[in-house]
């Protein structure tokens, strides 16, 4: 197994905390809602931005921000938790970044104008992306060593179920109630987990006195919130054939280069520890965890474009599809703790097993894809769907545990979670322009199809509003095509995916 050459962040071996009985309960519990708060809250504004958007008077660009400023600061945040954490204290640092959390909650929802709502939306995804790596880490240490399995499932459960619950519970908050609802959800559950946090959650370290690497936390800072402007915003202005996304693509480049010159031989304390990717269970759960956040954020842009488009299902009957391949994932996970609980089972092969259950999923349901697909055709593929993510995610970051030592854990989860995330935001970028570019091929061909020579079209045209219904009809057709397209390519990357989990080494015994 391979090895970094001094601790990450220069913090010392931490010693784990085992709890045990209702202690252990209500740490668990705690930290779990924590998570699944803010895991819920990347994808919760989804289906309710055209409600935000009217009440607050954006547009359509600016109310995209109520999305797009959240990730950014979440995605910033996340590689730098480790840092924090260790200089504030994990317990101190969860708490501070989980009561920050819900007070920003409160804000969102109290904002009256649209700067506002994007500020406070820029402070909650900031505090929200500093609970990931503290959270996970928790409840690994909650638990003794050959418990492993058990931990990492339980915190699967919050990872994997948030943002699936996420546009469900958006939809039913702001149909029953209003959007300020879909924040002002967090408030007592917020508030209910800091305090228990503060309460029963103990360190299992000392806080870590650290140079303040400022120069390397402003470059990550400029370096992924333009990358994450870029995704975001790349579609909307056509790419690179816009000044502004041509600017902040090369900030990023340039960006990059400067923090990774930094990081590696600028100073002896660097903010993020880049050199744990020397590991080889690092970076190739790094990689599958690229592939993992790309094929379940994909997802989440396709599905509900779809049925609500489409299919013309409410928000809440949309958000009950998703909750489908939920519920799924839900009732995998006790056999999935069974699983990695195995010291003699290879997880890779599992992980393997479920990125092609996950790819066959998705097959099945281009394959079923039309204009008048109903409910029940597509109940089989989100079942499907939520037992291949059971099945990937809760094993790959076991083997990532058992991999590694226990003074570079944090660093690596970090780095890990952050490529995750960046996935999901290359997904949700690609997969708009794919479909966009889809239709236009589909629409052309179509078009040309439909000639006056073919006995349906002019049988159709001979009709009072023949002309407009052969238009629609083209219309519609090149859209769920272009939709089935967009299914089979994240069908595609991941079957492409998975020899990947074999990029890493087997390994047996439990990290701590």
């Amino acid at each position: 197994m391979a090895t970094i050459a001094r601790p990450a962040l220069g913090a010392p071996t931490p010693t784990p905390v085992v709890e045990y009985g209702l202690r252990r309960v209500l740490v668990v519990g705690a930290v779990m809602l924590g998570a699944l708060l803010q895991l819920a809250d990347t994808t919760i504004v989804n289906v309710s931005l055209p409600t935000i958007d009217g009440n607050l008077g954006a547009t359509i660009d600016e109310g995209t921000w109520f999305i797009t400023a959240y990730i950014i600061t979440n995605v910033v945040m996340i590689p730098l938790s480790p840092w924090f954490q260790t200089r504030l204290g994990r317990k101190r640092f969860f708490a501070l970044c989980l009561g920050g959390f819900t007070a920003s909650s409160i804000l969102c929802g109290s904002a009256g104008t649209v700067g506002g709502e994007i500020f406070w939306r820029l402070l909650q995804g900031a505090f929200g992306g500093g609970l990931m790596v503290p959270a996970q880490q928790i409840i690994r240490d909650t638990f003794p060593p050959e418990q492993l399995g058990t931990s990492q499932t339980l915190f699967g459960l919050a990872a994997t179920l948030g943002p699936t619950i996420g546009p469900t519970l958006g939809g039913l908050l702001t149909d029953a109630f209003s959007w300020r609802s879909i924040f002002f959800i967090n408030v007592l559950p917020g508030i209910v987990a800091t305090v228990l946090v503060v309460m029963v959650v103990r360190d299992a370290e000392a806080p870590h006195r650290l140079p303040v690497d400022a120069v390397g936390i402003g470059l990550l800072a400029v370096t992924l919130g333009s990358l994450q402007y870029v995704l975001e915003e790349g579609e909307r202005h056509d790419w690179l054939e816009s000044d502004p996304i041509r600017g902040f693509a090369s900030l990023f480049l340039v960006g990059m280069v400067a923090f990774v010159l930094r990081e590696l031989f600028g100073t002896t304390a660097p903010a993020l520890a880049l050199r744990v990717l020397r590991v080889r269970a690092v970076w190739a759960t790094s990689v599958v965890n690229f592939a993992f956040g790309y094929c379940l954020y994909a997802m989440f842009v396709i599905q509900p474009l779809f049925t609500q488009s489409l299919l013309g299902y409410t928000t809440t009957l949309s958000g009950l599809m998703v909750m489908l391949r939920a519920s799924a994932v839900l009732a995998m996970f006790p056999l999935v703790g069974r699983l990695v609980s195995r010291p003699d089972l290879d997880l890779r092969v599992v992980v393997s097993l479920g990125l092609a259950t996950y790819a066959a999923a998705s097959w099945f349901q281009a394959n079923v894809v039309t204009t008048t697909t109903d409910f029940g055709a597509l109940v089989p593929t989100q079942i499907l769907g939520g037992i291949g993510l059971s099945l990937i995610f809760v094993p790959l970051n076991v083997a990532l545990l058992r991999a590694i030592e226990p003074r570079i854990v944090p660093a690596s989860l970090g780095l890990t979670r952050l490529a995750q995330q960046i996935g999901g935001s290359v997904a949700t970028a690609t997969i708009v322009t794919f479909i966009d570019r889809a239709f236009a091929v589909h629409d052309s061909e179509l078009r040309a199809a439909a000639t006056i020579s073919r006995d349906a079209v002019r049988t159709l045209v001979a009709q009072p509003h023949g002309l407009l219904e052969l238009a629609t009809l083209v219309y519609r057709q090149s859209d769920v095509l272009a939709f089935a397209d967009a299914t089979r390519l994240m069908a595609l990357i991941a079957a492409v995916s998975i020899p990947l989990p074999f990029l890493l080494a087997r390994a047996q015994r439990a990290a701590r």
